[in-house]
């Protein structure tokens, strides 16, 4: 009886353990992410309106803070381990197809931060959102720019790319700071 009560405590022990690995933790993957939309037919200008907190994300976002060696917040520079069409996989082609943009929702600690917007460079359409412009990606140094929403008053405007969850959570990360 002792020794079979010894195995189901070794087991439970063992259990837990095995549980704890924060590595594929999805707190630790929302400390930055970005999602597309479940809804692969909306385009950015469909939805630029509304609240992203109504919008339905993929279950599995597109590039976490694990995949991001450095963030450049002065310019809104990411660097990534491995190149942008590579962590978009199947998706790299369609989000920079769309005249009107690919929607993205930028999460930060667990909360959606913005929505923003894949664009080709070859639109003359401009999103009132934060972007991500394929001829932003540089695939030589691993990394792309996320451009501001245009200033329409800058009276009134506000860098959504500036929000403070972002920096704490990019701290370890950041260069020119």
């Amino acid at each position: 009886m002792k020794s079979l009560s010894k195995l189901l405590i070794i087991l439970v022990l063992i259990t837990i353990m095995l549980s704890c690995n924060n590595s594929v933790s999805p707190e630790f993957n929302d400390r930055f992410a970005i999602y597309l939309l479940n809804e692969d037919s909306l385009q950015t200008k469909d939805i630029e309106d509304l609240l992203i907190s109504n919008l339905k994300l993929k279950s599995e976002p597109i590039l976490t803070y694990n995949d991001i060696t450095a963030y450049d917040f002065d310019n809104h520079k990411v660097f990534l381990k491995n190149n942008l069409f590579n962590f978009l996989g199947k998706d790299s082609i369609r989000v920079f197809s769309r005249i009107f943009g690919v929607p993205f929702i930028l999460v930060s600690k667990g909360e959606r931060i913005y929505l923003g917007s894949f664009i080709t460079g070859l639109s003359s359409w401009v999103p009132n959102t934060p972007k991500i412009a394929d001829l932003a990606v540089n695939n030589s140094e691993k990394s792309f720019l996320i451009a501001s929403a245009p200033i329409y008053d800058p009276s009134t405007f506000k860098d959504e790319r500036n929000d403070k969850r972002i920096f704490e959570e990019l701290k370890d990360k950041l260069v020119n700071y």
